[in-house]
């Protein structure tokens, strides 16, 4: 009786364990942005009450200075409108202007918003409301229209131009400025029935302006663009000594002063732009806090100040803009990279790099000096690694990533003067493309592939790359999306096209097929038994060390970005709209397993603890 019973206990006791071990095993959230939206603008009508509006018809609000945000309204809006511009008059009673015409108003601090009628579906970029029933909106076509009583009703006014309206600023009922295309000022004293044309010094267009008073204000906009006044009248340009990120200044989105010399503009690839004189002297932020486009900016006081920006970012300063605290950015993740348990990085697109050093529990950005796409990353040992990406992007790090430097030259343009990359013969031209993935067969032999069939390798850890030329044939010019080694001479690439390319001897000699599905990702575990992946769906298997390919069943549709074994028969395999999938016989049977999120997932490795990591699109990042 005793056995029996103490066989019942332990019966009974792993009957009521086994779910909640199962329920264990499921991916778990390490991160993941808040928000999934471009933001366009921000305003604050007074220390505490401020608005942030963008793409996907989004609304935040906060009432305790910025402490927390919270969407707006209570219940979601009925369209997807993008919003450009948000004004308040007072912490009840604002506007929202944004695509297709479309005006919102709220009369109780956004709990509600009312869609008012505009009669237009041209694309609204400018709001500006003087008090409870004066206001204009401005936009596409040289279109501006006027209300004077709060929204109910509008007025198209004719300004003399066909230009874009990007800008529009009112000081009182009669007197306002708008900007736009080609170096647009205009200028009226009745109201907006008669405009006048300003000279802005300037052709490029100027995307917003922004006055202190009846006379004294600032424009800024394409080509780094910034012009001033001081009279009201007379425009003059100011040295804005934007960077050239891309080879050419990079254009400014927004300008906001405190007073006659406090101003801050935001502009590309997360430039910050900063006066102490009224403009006299322009000065960039040395340091990025991101990368990506800002599109607007409001100062609080001479202190503080808020930037947004292009994927949900949202950065505050309180010192002045000397430093910069990121407050949101759903930073788009390419690729990840564990050295050991601890050490690991993930790299994406506007040139973010984050890293953890306690086993992913925390990520915190590092700099990586790139604006552009990363794709891939790898790691020689704890502080020597490389990053691949677009415009021919090899970045290195021997610190760990507290410092990163280029070892290509972006403007070489294929010419051979990077002195640690080597492409000779007629393949010189692909240094100049971008690479796409990476892969460590060992430590000190590496692979990078990409746009039109380049592929560059390693074999001394990093202090030289050659390329080489797989194919001269069509699939030579295909581009290449994954790479995958297993030591220093077996390893497989994928891409456009359906290419296979697999090698045994180090890349001295190639294997190619071609099929139709875009091929993504690749991954072996063995010179025999290898997995790709790729679009609508695509898995295929090899045993027999890429002789012949057999499609395997998926259930799903969705573009397969990235695929993982741990061992011979279980495997996983992740892509779009949260995409994860499961198989624990080889792929004979691929399974939906459940997932936390719906982002696009774009990489899956295992941490040599034989922890799993997935990250994506809005800074996602999920461990099993």
């Amino acid at each position: 009786m005793k056995r029996r019973f103490l066989f019942l206990a332990i019966l009974s006791f792993l009957l009521l364990a086994t779910p909640f071990v199962m329920a264990q095993k499921e991916w778990v959230t390490i991160s993941e942005s808040k928000w999934q939206a471009s933001f366009n603008d921000i305003f604050f009508v007074d220390m505490l009450n401020g608005w942030i509006v963008g793409a996907n018809a989004t609304i935040l609000n906060t009432t305790d200075g910025g402490k927390t945000w919270q969407q707006q309204p209570r219940q979601p809006l009925p369209f997807q409108t993008e919003f450009k511009k948000v004004r308040f008059i007072t912490p009840k009673l604002g506007w929202v202007v944004g695509e297709n015409g479309t005006v919102l108003k709220t009369t109780d601090g956004g709990q509600e918003w009312v869609k008012l009628p505009t009669n237009t579906r041209v694309a609204l970029l400018g709001v500006s409301f003087v008090d409870e029933n004066h206001g204009w909106a401005c936009g596409d076509g040289g279109f501006v229209m006027h209300t004077d009583n709060g929204g109910a009703s509008w007025q198209s006014q004719d300004v003399g131009t066909n230009n874009t309206i990007e800008g529009i600023h009112f000081m009182s009922p009669q007197v306002g400025w708008a900007a736009g295309g080609g170096g647009t000022l205009l200028h009226t004293k009745d109201g907006g029935n008669d405009w006048d044309f300003q000279t802005s010094a300037t052709v490029n267009t100027l995307d917003a302006i922004s006055m202190l008073d009846d006379s004294t204000g600032w424009a800024v906009g394409a080509g780094g663009a910034v012009v001033a006044t001081l009279d009201g009248m007379n425009w003059q340009v100011q040295q804005s000594n934007v960077p050239n990120s891309n080879g050419m200044p990079e254009p400014i989105w927004d300008v906001h002063f405190f007073d006659m010399n406090i101003g801050i503009a935001a502009a590309e690839f997360g430039v910050i732009l900063r006066t102490m004189d009224g403009g006299t002297t322009w000065t960039s932020l040395d340091y990025r806090p991101v990368a990506c486009r800002l599109q607007g900016v409001h100062m609080i006081n001479a202190k503080e100040a808020w930037v947004v920006g292009d994927k949900a970012t949202i950065l505050h300063t309180t010192d002045g803009g000397e430093t910069w605290d990121v407050i949101s950015n759903a930073n788009e993740l390419r690729a990840v990279h564990f050295k050991n348990d601890k050490l690991g990085w993930a790299v994406g697109l506007a040139g973010c790099v984050i890293h953890t050093n306690d086993g992913g529990n925390t990520w915190f950005p590092q700099n990586s000096g790139d604006v552009f796409e990363l794709f891939g990353v790898g790691f020689v040992d704890e502080n020597r690694g490389y990053i691949v990406g677009s415009n021919a992007a090899l970045l290195e790090t021997l610190d760990g990533g507290k410092n990163w430097k280029s070892v290509s030259d972006p403007g070489d343009e294929g010419h051979g003067r990077a002195a640690r990359i080597q492409f000779g013969g007629d393949m010189s031209w692909k240094s100049a493309m971008a690479c796409y993935a990476m892969s460590f067969g060992t430590s000190k032999n590496a692979w990078a592939v990409g746009e039109t069939g380049k592929v560059m390798h390693t074999t001394d850890g990093g202090d030289t790359w050659k390329g080489v030329d797989i194919d001269t044939g069509f699939a030579g010019f295909n581009n290449l999306f994954g790479v995958h080694f297993i030591d220093a001479n077996v390893g497989w690439i994928v891409g456009f096209a359906g290419t296979i390319a697999q090698t045994n001897d180090g890349g001295m000699t190639w294997k190619i097929t071609s099929g139709f599905a875009e091929l993504q990702d690749v991954y072996a575990i063995d010179p025999q038994n290898a997995w790709v992946a790729g679009n609508q769906g695509t898995i295929m298997v090899t045993t027999d060390g890429g002789n012949t390919w057999i499609d395997q069943t998926v259930p799903t549709q969705d573009n397969i970005n990235a695929i993982l074994f741990t061992s011979e028969k279980e495997g996983w395999a992740v892509g779009d709209n949260g995409t994860i999938l499961y198989t624990s016989d080889g792929g004979v049977t691929w399974l939906k397993y459940h997932s936390p999120t719906t982002n696009n997932l774009r990489d899956i490795v295992k941490s040599p603890n034989g922890t799993l990591w997935i990250i994506g699109d809005s800074t996602t990042i999920l461990r099993y």
